[in-house]
């Protein structure tokens, strides 16, 4: 019989503005079913922590409880340990609440956290606290990098690219090990750089608005730039009638050569999705109306946003794609550092935008593809203007063993880029579709696997899958590092 049942598992993975978990994995390992605010309010003259703030019963009381809000997270490094304590005790005290009959005993915690921002003085220190104070059976830390490579499971080797709303991480995998010498934390930026982007252009919306403007649909990504290949008036036509899970197929396994391949002249053209205008019956797609609207949830009211809603991605795109670029070039190894820029894995809430995905593909083969130069005569026969890194990438494949090509391409890197396939199982993961599913969270799925191996055995394996009160008593919290990959 198992140490513990998965019915009890507990999956944490905190983030600078909110924090995920479940408590008990699902037949078919579904997303994370509970998301709540990485925050906790503290009160400088008690001492206290609490869940929510409080407020004095009296108005004359010199001590009068004052509730600082803390965030004990920010750009993805814990700042305040002690409230990053207390948020994990709120979220064991709501499991035990909602489950009455489950004793503490019985629950063992994994958490996803980053080793590029995680110290090892703070991930012991958070060691002590869950087996000491919360009495915690059993514990375990995992890396977020490795656990989105658990998660869509196709490679032993990757490239993991999180965006969070105050920080950027790209953490290489190797053979299933973390390159932490490789990674590149790139603090204070993150999606809030497309909010200070959007601001600029929408000065009277709130931050509330802006933040609405991006999560509601309207607001894509397209490049309409003198110096691009394709500009706004390409991206009208139409992929040819695809139906809506076509379109999401095509948009999970992204192919710039194809793309280049299929549209006229080189010109690449992305997914539309169609919006519906104010008398709901005049469809169009978002990219042919001067302005579409989202819905204020405060008020309820529509708020009608012009060009604007295209722009405000361009410098968080590159600077991402010159940090992946940055941080695989420390990769030694050319086959293995090819191996990473052919499975790229994007998480966070960022990817979610409509083509910032394929944007920043696009972006890093303009930039960073290497292949031998190669003319592109167009019908009228002048050479085309297509980036030749983009042409190269359309070519991959065709250079035949000894030629000067093939000798040229095989000593530099990359000569291609490509995002991990999704897998076609795990159904729980492709809902909502209209939405394209929870992968941006698919570290949590990584996560939710690497729980059932280490906590599903009928032994500890001499101590070698999680540390428990034994293995605590013996080694104290630098016992984790015996444990954890």
């Amino acid at each position: 019989m198992p140490l513990y049942r998965e019915d009890n598992y507990l999956v944490v993975h905190p983030g600078s503005q909110s924090t995920i978990f479940s408590f008990g994995l699902q037949d078919s390992l579904s997303p994370p079913q509970y998301k709540i605010p990485s925050k906790v309010y503290y009160n400088e003259v008690t001492k206290e922590f609490r869940s929510k703030k409080e407020e004095s019963t009296t108005s004359d009381d010199s001590s009068a409880a004052q509730w600082e809000e803390i965030y004990p997270i920010v750009q993805g490094k814990i700042v305040h340990l002690d409230a990053f304590n207390y948020l994990l005790k709120i979220i064991l005290q709501s499991v035990i609440t909602k489950n009455p009959i489950i004793t503490i005993n019985q629950i063992p915690l994994l958490i996803i956290s980053s080793c590029l921002t995680w110290s090892r003085a703070t991930t012991e220190y958070v060691t002590k606290y869950v087996l000491e104070s919360l009495e915690f059976p059993a514990f375990n830390v995992i890396d977020l990098s490795l656990a989105a490579n658990f998660g869509l499971g196709v490679s032993s080797s990757s490239c993991v690219v999180n965006i969070g709303q105050d920080n950027v991480q790209i953490m290489p995998v190797i053979n299933y090990q973390s390159i932490k010498f490789a990674g590149k934390y790139l603090p204070g930026i993150g999606g809030q750089l497309i909010n200070n982007e959007l601001k600029k252009n929408l000065p009277s919306l709130s931050d509330e608005q802006i933040e609405e403007l991006k999560k509601s649909g309207i607001y894509e990504v397209v490049i309409n730039d003198n110096s691009s290949f394709y500009s706004m008036a390409d991206l009208k036509s139409s992929r040819g009638g695809k139906d809506d899970e076509a379109e999401e197929e095509d948009d999970d396994d992204f192919d710039v050569a194809k793309l280049v391949t299929e549209s006229d002249n080189g010109k690449i053209v992305l997914d539309e999705k169609k919006k519906e205008t104010e008398d709901e019956e005049d469809l169009k797609p978002n990219t042919e109306l001067e302005k579409n609207f989202f819905i204020d949830p405060t008020t309820q009211e529509k708020v009608y946003i012009g060009k604007e809603r295209f722009q405000g991605t361009e410098k968080l795109i590159a600077l991402i794609a010159d940090a992946i670029y940055r941080s695989l070039s420390k990769i030694p190894n050319l086959e293995k550092r090819q191996e990473c820029f052919d499975n790229l894995i994007f998480v966070g809430s960022t990817f979610k935008i409509p083509g910032f995905k394929k944007a920043l593909l696009i972006h890093l083969a303009t930039e960073y593809l290497v292949r031998a130069p190669v003319e592109h005569n167009t019908k009228n026969g002048g050479v085309s203007n297509v980036n030749s890194a983009i042409l190269a990438y359309q070519q991959t494949g065709d250079v035949a063993g000894d030629s000067e090509e093939s000798t040229y391409a095989s000593s530099q890197v990359p000569t291609s880029i490509k995002t991990v396939k999704l897998p076609e199982y795990f159904p729980e993961w492709k809902k909502p579709k209209e939405k394209g599913g929870s992968w941006e969270d698919v570290y949590f799925l990584g996560g939710e696997i690497y729980a059932k191996q280490i906590f599903g055995g009928n032994s500890n394996q001499n101590g070698e899958m999680f540390i428990d009160h034994d293995i605590y008593e013996e080694k104290g919290p630098q016992g984790i590092w015996d444990v954890s990959i």
